[in-house]
C-alpha cells in the first residue's frame, strides 16, 4: 500500500511517540530540515492549497480549521510536538493550519515523504500502522458526538489533549486548551453554554484547576 493510496482512507495525522525508538523512524526523514519559526495565528497552511509538503511540529501547538458556508469556523484537531501534519488524502489540504503561539517545525516534501515510506520496509508496516489508530480515533469521536453526554463529552476532551500533550511516562497532568468556549462547543457538538457550565462545574467539585487563561491542571 502507497501513502498516497493509504492516506486516502484515513485521517492526516500521524502521532509519534519521540521517545520510542523503533517509532521514530518517520521523524527521521526530517532530521536534515531547517527549523521554520510561526508566530501566533500564522498559518503554516491555508484549506485548499496544493499539498505539497508534510511538517513535523517541534514545539508548539498547530490548530487545523474549517470554515463552514455560513462563515463561521470551526476547529477540527490539534497538533502537538513529535506529531506529522499535512499528510492530504488528495492533491490539496483540507482545512487551515494555524499556529497557536510560538511555533517550530521542519517540512518536507510530500514526494521525497512518500518516496521514503514507500521504499522501506521499516516505514510501511508503521505508517499503516499508525493510519489504522487514526481509523479507531475517527470512530472513538463519531460515538463521542453520537452518544456521550455533555460532561463526557468534556473531559473525553481534556483527557485526549493530556495524553497527546504527555510522553512514554503517561498523559501529562497540566494542559493547554488552545481555543476558545464556542470553538469548544463547534468541537464537541454543544452549546457554548453548556461548555461554560460543564467547565466551571468540574472546577467547582474539585477536578480541573485553572492555573492561566488556557491552562489547566486535572487533578
Amino acid at each position: 500500500m502507497s501513502v498516497a493510496s493509504a492516506a486516502s482512507h484515513f485521517p492526516a495525522r500521524l502521532h509519534i511517540i519521540p521517545n520510542d525508538q523503533p517509532k521514530a523512524g518517520l521523524l527521521g526523514l526530517f532530521s536534515q530540515q531547517p527549523l521554520e519559526m510561526f508566530g501566533r495565528g500564522q498559518a503554516v497552511f491555508r484549506d485548499g492549497d496544493p499539498a505539497m509538503h508534510v511538517f513535523k511540529i517541534v514545539n508548539g501547538l498547530v490548530r487545523v480549521a474549517k470554515i463552514l458556508n455560513d462563515g463561521s469556523r470551526v476547529f477540527t484537531d490539534f497538533f502537538y510536538p513529535g506529531e506529522i501534519l499535512g499528510l492530504a488524502a488528495d492533491e490539496r489540504y483540507l482545512g487551515d493550519a494555524e499556529a497557536v503561539g510560538e511555533v517550530q517545525l521542519c517540512r518536507l516534501s510530500r514526494n521525497r515523504f512518500q518516496q521514503a515510506v514507500d521504499s522501506s520496509d521499516q516505514l510501511r508496516p508503521q505508517f499503516v500502522n499508525w493510519l489504522c489508530q487514526e481509523t479507531a480515533s475517527a470512530q472513538a469521536r463519531m460515538v463521542l458526538l453520537a452518544r456521550k453526554k455533555a460532561e463526557e463529552r468534556v473531559c473525553d476532551l481534556l483527557l485526549t489533549l493530556a495524553r497527546r500533550a504527555g510522553n512514554n511516562n503517561g498523559p501529562a497532568s497540566e494542559i493547554e486548551i488552545p481555543i476558545s468556549r464556542i470553538d469548544m462547543a463547534d468541537y464537541l457538538g454543544l452549546t457554548i453554554e453548556t461548555v461554560s457550565r460543564t467547565m466551571t462545574n468540574l472546577i467547582r467539585r474539585g477536578v480541573i484547576q485553572s492555573s492561566a487563561r488556557y491552562r489547566f491542571t486535572i487533578r
